[in-house]
């Protein structure tokens, strides 16, 4: 039995997207990529309504199978949608009113599936719903061959919620402190243009420092192959693919605590979001060579230990779908 992945239009590589898309290559055929138009997550009556009408085309005929939405469209919906539905949580509604349309949205759905054991517990927390966990995976890379100096990378796209102004006030203070020896390339699609251009006026005087904008799958393979260590300094987090990504190439990560990016991290530090904090251990991995060795070594054994693969989170959200297919 096949299935259908409704996910939205967004223009730009994205996590989630990501995510859908090696589900579905994972899954063997079993599970169909399909896009609905339209301004999510603020859709308008016409992308409700397109999205109600394919949602429904998908589930006719005599075996009512569910749909799997993806939640950034799922739950954008003003009222629930109806049928057998499965909704997938890349990541988790911010604000109250958002908030209310999580609820209502997920409360109707047959079943909840996270990227996340982190992102489960808000869910059971926020509105007692127990929700699926299927981890993203990853493929295994080639060992980090860095070079001199040291090379920091910063992957997300370019907006608030990413941080990336907090980690260019962290890398002036590094300058302020005479550190450095290092060279930093943020990556990612600009998806706010104003706090892009906060960024860039942050990041004046730095001209160890390239911000590359969207790279294409080969780019990324080559930054992660040139890199001494991930910074992903997110203000929220469901999980943090590009930490697991890093350590599938041997690369520790520097993360926000208390964020999903502490639960796929293997080598690396979890920090609260303070420069200072943030500044002192940089300062110290930069300087002090056993900190750095051994933060290197714990990655490299936990890439040869166990890499989760994309074949195991297919079999989690299939075993979902199967779960809740209706015979009428």
């Amino acid at each position: 039995m096949t299935f259908t992945l409704i996910e939205p239009d967004l223009g730009r590589i994205s996590g989630g997207l990501r995510y859908n898309s090696e589900l579905s290559a994972a899954a063997g055929g079993r599970i169909e990529r399909i896009t609905a138009p339209g301004s999510w997550p603020e859709p308008t009556e016409d992308d409700v309504a397109r999205l109600r009408q394919l949602v429904a085309q998908c589930q006719s005929g005599e075996s009512q199978r569910p749909v799997l939405i993806d939640g950034l469209i799922g739950c954008s919906l003003p009222t629930p949608l109806s049928g057998p539905v499965v909704m997938l949580q890349h990541s988790l509604a911010q604000g109250p009113s958002a908030q209310r349309r999580e609820a209502d949205c997920l409360q109707a759905a047959s079943a909840v599936v996270t990227t996340s054991a982190f992102a489960a517990a808000k869910v059971a927390r926020r509105y007692d719903i127990t929700a699926e966990v299927a981890r993203p995976g990853t493929h295994v890379r080639p060992v980090a061959q860095p070079g001199s100096p040291a090379h920091l990378i910063c992957l997300g796209a370019m907006e608030d919620n990413k941080n990336q102004l907090f980690l260019a006030h962290v890398l002036q203070e590094l300058r302020r402190r005479d550190a450095t020896a290092w060279r930093c390339t943020f990556a990612g699609p600009i998806t706010d243009t104003v706090y892009a251009e906060g960024v860039r006026e942050a990041l004046e005087g730095l001209t160890s420092v390239e911000c590359v904008g969207e790279l294409d799958e080969d780019a990324v393979d080559d930054l992660y192959r040139h890199a001494d260590l991930l910074l992903l300094p997110s203000k929220e987090e469901t999980f943090g693919m590009v930490v697991r990504e890093a350590a599938a190439a041997a690369i520790p990560s520097f993360v926000t605590a208390g964020t999903g990016a502490q639960e796929a991290l293997g080598a690396g530090r979890a920090l609260a979001l303070d420069v200072s904090a943030w500044a002192d251990l940089l300062e110290r991995w930069l300087s002090d060579e056993a900190d750095r060795a051994e933060l290197a070594a714990t990655a490299r054994e936990i890439r040869e230990s166990a890499v989760p693969e994309w074949n195991d989170t297919a079999r989690t959200v299939l075993a979902v779908l199967e779960g809740q297919v209706r015979v009428s």
